[in-house]
């Protein structure tokens, strides 16, 4: 029987090697001694860090390239008092040119703390409490031709909402509507449109069948076709705590708000050690169900050291991409979570674009042998960091025989690139269009490989 076309179906999206997913085989030269390992990295602080003082919590940005703008909500607090115990949220509104340097413009809309002088940009449906805003990624046609749609919680009355905005200051009471009546889950949940199951995913506590702090505070999903309507409320934990994390305390999850990049849900776990800190780490998954964390457990983004304005707690929920980089905003305080009043603060963490993690060789060079693909584009780009050594690709067949031309790309890859194509001489990849193929990258010297991609001849 002939092995023809038989390989896996790829797109041109990004193909990370977050995982073995599309690795068969990876080994180091000096086999007996070395292999190609795994690597995660870790975003690196900015030093204006907090970008904004005083502020913070539950934070979404987004860039807004038509108003060459960067957008930010975050959730405000109000402890309005401590016997009876008393406390409310709105949400609040920040813009930037740069994403560096942030203005908190007066909105003057609603009364918060006493006052209309403030940026607050939401309140519940009569006025009260609203929380833990996500603001959606969603394809234009979801969207119900608002700009933007953000999901939140409020309790007057109690429910989960979807509301929408042009311009992520004026939101659309006609458009505010309950898709969770009397389901609050007291999280920053998010929910993402997964195109090969054409379903929504929703990522949240399952607390309407936990209730004590201990049961709830793990990670659940729903899923639903539609989104504009009253959801089902069936939930399902997919991700609990382990030994792992109990070995720090930290036996608790406060809350996962989940990417769907790649065909890869990207989730920023908040691991919570209860009353005390909050950090995030990296989950991810490929089918939004069976979620994978490092082994060795990385922070990506850890408390500063005591004292600092983040040593308390920090938490994040996403990336904007910015040219050749990921930047994620995350929210921090100085104080732990048993505090009554820790200060927050906005801080931002830079990262290389598609940079969570990289297959990295050995002094001494290794191979990554992909398993077979049917070849989606006409042209290769890989994202590499070869300053340490050089990357070469052949394309070869099932019996790893290389195909005429492509044996070796014309010249070995050097340098530090997020985004280089690789070319074989003469040859155009076009002629191998639709065709089972598989790629083997050989690396001399330390190279980290961190993903590769098709594209379309334009």
């Amino acid at each position: 029987m002939s092995s023809k076309n038989v390989g896996m179906q790829i797109d041109q999206e990004p193909q990370f090697f977050i995982d073995d997913h599309i690795v068969d085989n990876r080994w180091g030269v000096e086999w007996l001694t070395e292999t190609v390992t795994r690597v995660f990295h870790t975003p690196v602080k900015h030093e204006a860090n907090p970008l904004v003082a005083g502020k913070g919590g539950h934070i979404n940005v987004v860039r807004d390239e038509e108003a060459d703008l960067y957008r930010m909500w975050y959730t405000d607090y109000w402890d309005q008092s401590f016997e009876p115990r008393l406390y409310t949220y709105a949400i609040a509104y920040a813009e930037s040119k740069d994403g560096v340097d942030w203005h908190l413009p007066h909105i003057g809309k609603h009364e918060f703390k006493g006052t209309k002088d403030n940026n607050i940009v939401l309140l519940g449906p009569t006025g009260g409490r609203a929380e833990a805003a996500f603001v959606l990624d969603l394809p234009d046609d979801m969207r119900r031709g608002y700009k933007y749609v953000a999901v939140y919680m409020t309790d007057d009355p109690k429910s989960t909402r979807l509301i929408g905005s042009q311009d992520g200051i004026t939101w659309e009471r006609d458009s505010d509507m309950s898709i969770a009546t009397g389901f609050t889950p007291d999280a920053h949940h998010s929910i993402v449109w997964d195109p090969k199951i054409e379903r929504f995913v929703w990522f949240t506590r399952a607390t309407n069948i936990y209730r004590n702090r201990g049961e709830r505070r793990k990670l659940a999903r729903l899923e639903h076709t539609s989104l504009w309507e009253e959801w089902p409320i069936r939930t399902e934990n997919v991700l609990l705590p382990d030994q792992i994390d109990a070995q720090t305390l930290h036996n608790y999850f406060y809350s996962m708000p989940t990417r769907y990049h790649a065909g890869i849900y990207w989730g920023f776990l908040w691991s919570y050690r209860h009353q005390e800190d909050i950090f995030v780490s990296l989950a991810f998954s490929r089918d939004g169900r069976n979620f994978q964390r490092p082994a060795d457990r990385p922070a990506l983004i850890s408390p500063g050291d005591e004292g600092d304005w983040d040593g308390g707690m920090v938490t994040a929920s996403g990336w904007v991409e910015v040219g050749d980089e990921w930047w994620i905003y995350f929210s921090g305080t100085d104080g732990r979570h048993k505090e009554r009043e820790p200060v927050p603060g906005i801080g931002l963490a830079r990262m290389r674009k598609e940079g969570f993690a990289s297959l990295r060789s050995p002094a001494g060079g290794g191979f990554i042998v992909t398993k077979t693909f049917i070849c989606p584009g006409d042209r290769l780009f890989v994202n590499v960091d070869a300053t340490q050594g050089e990357l070469s690709v052949r394309v070869t067949d099932y019996e790893r025989q290389a195909l005429p031309g492509f044996e070796a790309n014309g010249l070995p890859l050097s340098g530090d690139h997020v985004r280089h194509e690789v070319t074989w001489n003469d040859r155009q990849l076009e002629t191998l269009r639709g065709q089972e193929i598989r790629l083997e990258f050989e690396m001399k010297g330390v190279v980290d490989l961190y993903s590769f991609c098709f594209t379309t001849q334009q």
